[in-house]
């Protein structure tokens, strides 16, 4: 009896060796014996990917494509990796290029989050509150002195301005330039792709 219960447990597990290799790979197993095999490929088979998996890989790039781009800034060259983090988070939930976001924030403000310029632009990304204060809460809700929140904001303004105007145009639009603004900076589209690289 003992000699028989060994010999079955070595024929199953010699059964799972075999059946391993093919069903780690993600390919089914066919022309399965016994239903017992079956159920055994069924536990062992490989979890699939994702249906959209390269939709899935931008979290794993973005950090990486945020430090190059901050990398190739003089002000953001010895960015945090929180702050890289953050700022590839906000561009993933608004939908935008985290290279663009990244080249935002690097020409904007050099990452400085207590950044104002003169004509009343706060923070990271240089928002200018009373041009959003319709649709954002900045009373309350958000601190632009807070990069995290001035970035996820920033990068919602910015990536609804490229999905109306366009890539370049929404850039200008973000800067100012798009809605008559004298004093923008008329390179400035050209130097956030160029940051992006995607010039």
């Amino acid at each position: 009896m003992k000699r028989n219960i060994i010999i079955a447990a070595v024929s199953v597990s010699l059964t799972l060796l075999a059946l391993l290799p093919l069903t780690l790979s993600g390919t089914p197993v066919v022309n399965m014996d016994t239903e017992l095999e079956t159920q055994i490929a069924k536990q062992f088979r490989a979890p699939r990917l994702p249906a959209k998996w390269d939709a899935v890989s931008i979290f794993k790039t973005a950090p990486l494509t945020v430090a190059l781009v901050y990398g190739r800034s003089q002000g953001c060259a010895d960015a945090t990796p929180e702050l890289i983090d953050d700022t590839a988070r906000a561009a993933i939930d608004a939908g935008l290029d985290p290279a663009i976001e990244a080249a935002t924030v690097a020409t904007e403000s050099a990452c400085n989050p207590f950044a104002v310029s003169s004509r009343g632009a706060v923070g990271c990304q240089q928002i200018m509150a009373k041009l959003w204060s319709a649709k954002y809460d900045f009373a309350g809700a958000v601190n632009l002195f807070n990069c995290q929140e001035n970035m996820r904001v920033g990068a919602q303004i910015e990536a609804g301005l490229i999905v109306q105007y366009g890539t370049a145009e929404g850039i200008r639009h973000f800067n100012g330039t798009g809605i008559g603004c004298d004093t923008c900076d008329s390179g400035y589209t050209e130097k956030i792709l160029r940051l992006a690289g995607k010039y």
